[in-house]
């Protein structure tokens, strides 16, 4: 198609042009409390032109390839070479499309055409500590935590704090907890069939689902996010993970050893790399889980981290939370 620089599974990216003002300008209009107030993009005819007229930006929309629907965009902007070979990574998504991973996918091909076609070595994006997707999007494609810029922008009559997020040409997918000989990591194109492998022992199937329910969920439910639990380069179990909106606690959640592994301490690893994981997200004071009250193992493996029952409950399990500091990420 006219003006694309690159095609995936789901979605494909083009540079934004004339013809797409039409359908930009609309779904603007109804993203607006989605976007507000973590970014402003243009919302008139004339802020459109100029725009998309910028030479100092590639401004690539994301594109559905089975509707032709814009589900959002991503700029590319400051492009420097010489010594650096670096640009500032700028996004949005579109109602309805936000939430269901096709921004996720654009970025794997906007990374693909930054360290291809355009030949950068570096992708930089400052995102605001508050926006808990954006940072979540930028973490699950890779993205390293740099360091916080205070007052860094003059947004909405203040000046506003920023954390800074990084990703190299020859970053490798990340590592983001680890505990002895246990990783919790992306689920990728590379590793997805081996987490679905994962199978909990045919007495433990009353106190967890399937994996494949799980991933369903996460690609799904808008809200949980999957991780692979690794012992080296093998696969040995799965977790996911979410953010409650109303009390901005941290939940984990699927938490399953493949059965083959079970009794090698990987379980306790497991649980205390996703809280050293969770600690480094903006905000997180808290973590927790919910377990049936008949998994005495559970129990006993939670409150071995920490966790505390609370007396709540979630549907029919028991919900434990542990309290936590603030961990910022070593890069």
């Amino acid at each position: 198609m006219p003006g694309e620089v690159a095609r995936g599974d789901r979605v494909h990216l083009r540079r934004l042009g004339p013809e797409d003002r039409d359908a930009f300008l609309e779904a603007v209009a109804r993203s607006r409390r989605l976007h507000e107030p973590w970014s402003s993009p243009p919302a008139t005819p004339e802020d459109y032109d100029a725009y998309t007229r910028r030479r100092e930006q590639r401004a690539l929309a994301v594109v559905r390839s089975d509707t032709e629907a814009l589900a959002g965009v991503y700029t590319l902007s400051r492009i420097f070479y010489g010594r650096f070979h670096n640009a500032y990574l700028g996004y949005y998504a579109f109602v309805p499309h936000a939430g269901k991973g096709f921004m996720h996918d654009g970025l794997e091909l906007v990374l693909a055409y930054a360290f291809g076609d355009l030949r950068l070595h570096r992708v930089e994006a400052n995102v605001r500590p508050g926006n808990v997707r954006s940072v979540a999007l930028l973490r699950r494609s890779g993205f390293r935590l740099e360091g916080s810029s205070p007052r860094y922008l003059f947004l909405d009559e203040a000046w506003r704090d920023h954390l800074s997020f990084a990703r190299l040409a020859e970053d490798a997918p990340p590592v983001l907890g680890a505990h002895g000989p246990i990783e919790v990591r992306e689920v990728t194109s590379l590793n997805w069939r081996a987490v679905a492998g994962v199978r909990a022992r045919r007495e433990q199937l009353k106190w967890v689902a399937h994996i494949s329910r799980y991933l369903a969920l996460c690609a799904y439910g808008g809200d949980w996010r999957p991780l692979a639990i690794s012992a080296g380069d093998e696969v040995v179990g799965f977790v996911m993970w979410a953010r409650d909106p109303d009390d901005l606690s941290y939940w984990i959640g699927g938490f399953v050893i493949d059965r083959r592994h079970q009794g090698l301490g990987y379980g306790r690893a497991a649980l205390d790399a996703m809280v050293t994981y969770l600690r480094t997200m903006p905000g997180c004071r808290q973590v927790a889980l919910s377990y049936r009250p008949d998994n005495t193992v559970a129990r006993g493996l939670y409150a071995s981290a920490g966790f505390v029952e609370t007396g709540e409950m979630e549907d029919d399990e028991v919900v434990a939370r542990l309290q936590v500091r603030p961990l910022r990420r070593r890069t």
